[in-house]
């Protein structure tokens, strides 16, 4: 690839990446009626639908790729189940038991989980150095996290049990990011659409009677500026998955919390305590190694390529 060219594709991913967090930590500025909290597994599998019903529309030659990539598009299916439907069921079966403070607080170990991940899926054991940097910061950043969103440890028996399915969940979503960056290659932006949402949608669906929801109502509630927010958080996520390095894209894990931050201080202007500055002060070194951390092989896991 042409320098010019690499430097340009290098910009749309970091602005695409920007835009992604920033569409994620502003989500909480929207209008009440707009901002209607979690989603139901039912409305969620509804929203896969439509979109993966959409992206097949778009790619007409999409059963024709599929069967002759078969297993990989099965496993691609799996994988983006880890990644997205899991972590979907498990939040609507503990979100009486971990706040969302918490849930954010684990997350931010997920950049750790992928560089793990990483390290023992590399081919030549003298690289594991190159991953092994990351270790150190991901860990920095993940207690700068715990001390900007005030963490705090569950008390009773089922709120830990609740605890450890999310704990849980994070060391699967941080496998499945490393994972799917290789299953991504070479699968254009239309069917990873299609084969992501559909599969999400199949198993959100088979998880949704447990929520009681009226299908009818939930589809209806698609109708919303949350959706058309949701939307944009998906592609331009989807998209980055064919696109980023594994690692620096978990690292929205870390940006989303620190922009939350920054916009309240703006926003709020709550008292600016010592355990808030070190906390963003951990954070940003943290993450700011994570993403701007380069390594020469640019067909490396750890690459932005």
């Amino acid at each position: 690839m042409l320098p010019g060219r690499r430097s340009h594709d290098r910009w749309t991913i970091w602005a695409a990446f920007a835009a992604l967090c920033v569409l994620v930590s502003s989500s909480w500025l929207l209008p009440f009626e707009a901002n209607d909290g979690p989603w139901s597994l039912v409305k969620q599998s509804c929203f896969y639908g439509i979109v993966g019903l959409v992206a097949i529309v778009g790619y007409r030659s999409l059963w024709s790729s599929l069967q002759r990539n078969a297993t990989a598009r099965l496993r691609l299916a799996g994988v983006s189940i880890m990644l997205f439907g899991v972590p979907a069921a498990v939040r609507a079966w503990t979100q009486h038991g971990v706040s969302d403070v918490n849930r954010a607080g684990l997350f931010g170990l997920v950049p750790f989980v992928v560089a793990v991940t990483a390290m023992g899926r590399e081919p030549v054991a003298g690289e594991e150095f190159g991953v092994r940097r990351f270790f150190a910061p991901a860990l920095a950043a993940f207690g700068g996290v715990l001390l900007v969103v005030s963490f705090g440890l569950p008390v009773s028996v089922r709120a830990r049990v609740m605890f450890g399915a999310v704990l849980a969940v994070v060391v699967v979503v941080g496998v499945a990011s490393a994972w799917i960056y290789r299953l991504l290659r070479g699968v254009g932006m239309m069917e990873a659409v299609a084969v992501v949402c559909i599969s999400n949608a199949m198993f959100l669906a088979a998880c949704s009677p447990l929520s009681g929801a009226s299908w009818r109502e939930e589809a209806a509630s698609l109708l919303s500026l949350s959706s058309l927010y949701s939307f944009f958080e998906l592609i331009l996520l989807i998209w980055l998955l064919r696109k980023m390095s594994p690692v620096r894209l978990a690292a929205r894990y870390l940006v989303v919390p620190l922009l939350i931050v920054l916009e309240g201080l703006v926003m709020l202007r709550p008292d600016f305590t010592l355990r808030t500055a070190a906390g963003v002060a951990l954070l940003v070194a943290g993450t700011g190694y994570l993403l701007l951390s380069r390594k020469q092989d640019s067909d490396s896991p750890l690459s932005i390529r």
